[in-house]
């Protein structure tokens, strides 16, 4: 009888070990499911269907031309500009900017466009493209120490008349040293 005894008590330890930890891999599943759905109602909190609802929900805008504001599902809106605007609003903001570290700067482009010409185009400064579509091109603003290359390179039509960057040992040199 004492052997009974043991060996029932024995497994109800080993029985109680196993009911607890299904438990808490049952209540893990548990939070995870609610902290996921919590996730999912905050993003669609706010109704995003354009460029002005998706910067009022404060979501991410690259400053580009035209900018363009990508929601917290992916979905990327581009700002709507009239035929007359050609440039975009260079007027002075006394706004203070707060994000200092992530300041992006935009190559100067030319003013006048000369057809068959190259011209810098992308957020980031670093394609050579032709002068007609540069204005239209739209890239995401991103910032590799590679770019900084670009800054004194020549962007103009190559031998096999596609616009380029044309090779120097100085460009070379600058991207070899900065392999990411």
């Amino acid at each position: 009888m004492k052997f009974l005894f043991e060996k029932t008590q024995k497994s109800m330890t080993e029985g109680h070990i196993f009911l607890i930890l299904l438990g808490i891999v049952v209540l893990a599943g548990v939070v995870a499911s609610v902290i996921q759905l919590t996730r999912q109602e905050h993003v669609s909190d706010i109704s995003v269907h354009d460029f002005a609802s998706c910067t009022d929900a404060d979501n991410p805008v690259m400053e580009s031309y035209p900018r363009q504001c990508r929601a917290k599902d992916g979905r990327v809106f581009v700002e709507e500009v009239s035929d007359h605007m050609s440039q975009p609003d260079n007027s002075i903001d006394d706004t203070p900017f707060e994000d200092t570290e992530n300041v992006i700067s935009i190559p100067p482009q030319p003013l006048s466009i000369k057809h068959g010409a190259c011209a810098v185009a992308g957020c980031s400064g670093t394609l050579c493209v032709e002068a007609d579509i540069a204005s239209t091109v739209i890239t995401t603003c991103e910032f590799r120490s590679s770019y900084v290359c670009y800054d004194t390179a020549t962007c103009e039509r190559q031998a096999n008349g596609q616009c380029g960057w044309t090779r120097t040992p100085a460009l070379d040199k600058c991207l070899l040293n900065t392999i990411e």
